[in-house]
């Protein structure tokens, strides 16, 4: 979450009026961000422009991208909330679906185990394993699955969705906290401290939403008015393996207010993420419609060798172009 975004937040907190709004987005997009008086116009004029961020660190990711959207913003939200299929349209998702509350295997139904993920899973072992599981996981799979069994490519994905239900129940249960330490490398990773960094480095989030901020840090302890939750999983392929990842999606949307916001919170992913977060704010705009503000910040496992800065400038590209898409699907599903 880049000072870029949280600055366009406070600023749709603040401004009485759509106009004022959109003065001071074209604002911070300018001074912020960084986008050109060009870029501003073809934003305006219903184009997507995306934009690299500077990261903290070699294990940070960030993109900005936007876009002006006709229509009305109170269905978009509407239509956003009713189902996970329209929150990420690209043809990179391969396989979605949404949880029930409390979340059940059923829930996981669509969700294939593909040759390379099964491989991974069978040769899994603490401190070497190709995807990323908890130590508990890791024990749970080898115990159960006997892999000279006719019907081992069923049982293993059964217990592979098994343990997705219960990293999604542990969270419900108790939030970040509850988030898995990962055991596939030798130094165990805990995802609620790597997420604790991507908060820390967001000092305006404090600052201008200190609200959402809260409740991202202390759910489920924490409530938020006007904020209605949702679950879904999500296998995509950005990256050369196919990435099985569990989101936690808040829509803030207070009639009051002119702009609402989509937080998604990346709370397990099988390869390459630690944590992340996704934040697309829905401005009003001038004259009608609204302006879609998106920003995705992650930390990841920072590539090594000779080839780590190559390989670190094509994930960041992957990064741009799927906030990209993402905002185009967006805008191509909108309600009228």
């Amino acid at each position: 979450m880049s000072k870029g975004l949280l600055v366009a937040l406070a600023l749709g907190g603040l401004a009485s009026t759509a106009a004022a709004d959109a003065s001071r987005v074209v604002t911070f997009m300018r001074q912020a961000v960084g986008l050109s008086d060009v870029q501003i116009a073809s934003v305006e004029a219903g184009q997507v422009v995306t934009k690299q961020l500077p990261a903290v660190d070699k294990g940070e990711i960030a993109a900005f991208g936007a876009v002006r959207v006709g229509g009305d913003r109170a269905a978009f939200l509407r239509q956003v909330g009713s189902g996970v299929g329209k929150t990420r349209k690209s043809a990179a998702v391969l396989e979605i679906g949404r949880f029930s509350l409390p979340p059940r295997v059923e829930d996981l139904a669509g969700l294939t185990l593909d040759e390379d993920t099964f491989a991974a899973v069978r040769e899994c072992k603490p401190g070497d394993c190709g995807i990323k599981l908890s130590s508990s996981a890791m024990e749970k799979i080898q115990g159960e699955v006997d892999w000279k069994a006719a019907d081992v490519r069923s049982r293993a994905a059964q217990v592979l969705k098994e343990m997705l239900v219960e990293y999604t129940a542990a969270y419900m249960r108790g939030g970040t906290a509850e988030m898995a330490t990962y055991a596939d490398k030798e130094s165990p990773v805990e995802t609620s401290a790597e997420f604790g960094k991507i908060l820390t480095a967001s000092p305006y989030l404090v600052e201008y939403a200190p609200e959402l901020h809260h409740y991202a840090d202390e759910y489920p302890k924490a409530s938020l008015s006007g904020a209605e939750d949702f679950f879904y999983w999500c296998k995509d392929k950005y990256a050369p393996k196919p990435t099985i990842s569990l989101f936690h999606v808040v829509i803030w949307n207070e009639p009051q207010r002119d702009f609402a916001v989509i937080a998604s919170k990346r709370i397990y992913a099988s390869h390459y993420f630690r944590a992340g977060i996704d934040l697309l704010a829905v401005v009003e705009a001038p004259g009608g419609g609204f302006d879609l503000m998106d920003l995705y910040r992650a930390r990841i496992d920072p590539p090594k060798g000779m080839l780590a800065g190559t390989i670190m400038g094509k994930v960041r590209g992957g990064i741009e172009q799927a906030v990209g898409e993402n905002l185009r699907g967006l805008a191509s599903s909108r309600p009228q």
